[in-house]
């Protein structure tokens, strides 16, 4: 449970359920086969699917394949009842309205009150949507600081707090004596965009945790259109910050580190029915499967030796994949014969038991020293730790086991072109996600992120091809409708653009078809904040 700082109206939590489903007057509701609830002026079967008007433009679903429920409300003119039983209460002016019959007169009623309350909640939203605004807390071991919503940040706490316990069973979080009892700051930027421009970061980085001592801050953001990836993030980046934790001074290699955040941060969260979350780490990576059985193949992998001596500078998707299957290998592999061994390595590493380490500059909690552990003792500790003198012999376990992984290859591939289009690798990412699509795979998802990639490119047609086939395949996806906006006024949907630039699409060619596209992004997920500001920016109404 968070306890939240700002003071926030008795009504607040619960108004915010209402945003998506408070309707204008005589408005249809949809619900979608994974769960949204989307507000249509008017829902109406038409051949084999159904046509959605919604303020802004409409969209023909051509089967029902997406749909799981369609209530009809509010305005009955055109109704064509099921049963005698409503076509009694038509004659008498009812209207069906949150699957019940009513009076008209308590139709308008039940409107004006959720309208009332819409307005509060679109006013508390408001509130904090700048990041100077932005709601604060505190969960069993985290500050916390989000302008996305309270719901999300009630999740995200519980999510660290759930990983948090499950760490100290697997490798004891033990914080220092300088550490003890602090609880360390996380900050959740409602937009990646937002995330890029406060933080400084580049591009390609999609969350980091700076180490500075009991200042130290976990900061990643919500992706509204795929959570899953800031999940990813989140809990691959608060392995850093536990680690941390043991030691301030300890600076791990990078191969261990790095590898063992992907690991556990790879991971299955299920919600239970009593409302807690698990976590099972260690989930595979079919795309890292891929890179490394590729470089099998090419006689391009990385050996263990080399892989040991790896530095922070040239780290990349190639070696991460590498670093990340040793590990999945070392905990799944050979019947588990290392799994035990691996777990008291890596729990002893981080309190330096049976270590010895050498102090440098430049790392630390505030201390400007590290304790850095050289890399050939690391290795040593490892293989004394999982009981092998062999290191030929265990490299060649480790290879010919992920070469003996099956994998669907066009699904590794986009796996693997979404996650380097995430860390702004999109010349990589182009390459992956077209093999996916001429491979036959029709993943909406391909489609989006290609698209991005060529609008950063500059070729706009291109981008909107694709993102027409994203929307073709998806059209109920509100980020599809809002990426088109930009492509049609011929920019990349990442940037940023002032209220003061918005003169420049003011003759713009496609601008009544691009405001058309940000309004259905708005009617689709009203939540996200980003999209009404666009369609503001764009001089819609």
């Amino acid at each position: 449970m968070i306890r939240f700082r700002n003071a926030l109206p008795a009504c607040g939590l619960a108004a915010m359920s209402l945003l998506t489903l408070v309707p204008q007057a005589s408005a249809d509701r949809i619900v979608t086969i994974d769960g949204r609830q989307i507000i249509v002026t008017k829902a109406r079967e038409e051949g084999e699917g159904y046509r959605l008007e919604f303020p802004d433009g409409v969209i023909v679903l051509k089967d029902r394949s997406m749909v799981k429920a369609v209530e009809v409300e509010g305005d009955m003119s055109d109704y064509v009842p099921k049963d005698d039983k409503e076509r009694d209460f038509l004659e008498q002016g009812f209207v069906r309205y949150r699957g019940k019959w009513m009076s008209k007169r308590g139709y308008q009623t039940e409107l004006n009150r959720e309208s009332k309350d819409s307005k509060e909640a679109a006013d508390e939203a408001a509130s904090y949507t700048d990041w100077e605004d932005a709601l604060e807390g505190e969960s069993k071991y985290f500050l916390l600081r989000s302008n996305t919503s309270p719901e999300l940040m009630e999740y995200y706490g519980d999510l660290l707090d759930t990983y948090y316990k499950m760490m100290n069973k697997a490798v004891g979080i033990k914080p220092t004596p300088t550490m003890r009892g602090i609880k360390l700051q996380v900050n959740i930027y409602k937009s990646r965009e937002e995330f890029t421009r406060l933080t400084g970061m580049e591009p390609g980085v999609a969350g980091f945790f700076m180490p500075i001592g009991a200042n130290s801050t976990l900061n990643f953001y919500h992706d509204y259109d795929e959570p899953a990836k800031s999940r990813w993030v989140g809990l691959h980046e608060c392995t850093h910050l536990l680690t941390y934790l043991i030691d301030q001074q300890f600076k791990a290699q990078i191969w261990i580190n790095e590898a063992m955040a992907d690991y556990y941060g790879s991971a299955t969260i299920v919600e239970e029915k009593n409302g807690k979350l698990d976590i099972t780490p260690g989930k595979l990576q079919t795309d890292r499967v891929l890179t490394v059985q590729q470089a099998i193949k090419d006689d391009e992998a990385i050996g263990l030796q080399k892989l040991f001596l790896l530095e922070k500078d040239g780290f990349g998707a190639f070696q991460y994949a590498h670093a990340w299957s040793f590990v999945y290998f070392l905990n799944n592999g050979m019947d588990g014969k290392y799994e035990s061994g691996f777990g008291k390595f890596f729990k002893d590493l981080y309190t330096l038991k049976g270590v010895e380490s050498e102090n440098q500059s430049g790392y630390g909690g505030g201390t400007g020293m590290s304790k850095v552990v050289k890399p050939n003792d690391i290795r040593d500790f490892l293989l004394k730790k999982i009981k092998v003198n062999d290191l030929d012999a265990l490299e060649k376990e480790w290879l010919e086991y992920i070469a003996s992984i099956p994998i669907d290859a066009p699904d590794a591939r986009l796996k693997r072109g979404l996650r380097s289009a995430m860390m702004g690798e999109y010349k990589e990412s182009m390459e992956d996600l077209t093999a996916a699509i001429d491979a036959g795979l029709t993943d909406p998802r391909a489609f989006s992120t290609r698209a991005v990639a060529n609008a950063l490119g500059s070729k706009m047609s291109v981008a909107l091809e694709d993102i027409n086939h994203a929307i073709e395949l998806d059209p109920l996806n509100a980020q599809h409708h809002f990426d088109r906006s930009h492509y049609l006024l011929g920019i990349p949907s990442f940037r940023n653009f002032t209220s003061e630039k918005k003169n420049v699409f003011e003759k713009a060619e496609n601008l009544a078809e691009a405001r058309k596209e940000a309004g259905l992004a708005v009617s689709l997920d009203p939540e996200n904040r980003f999209f009404p500001d666009w369609r503001k920016m764009l001089g819609a109404e």
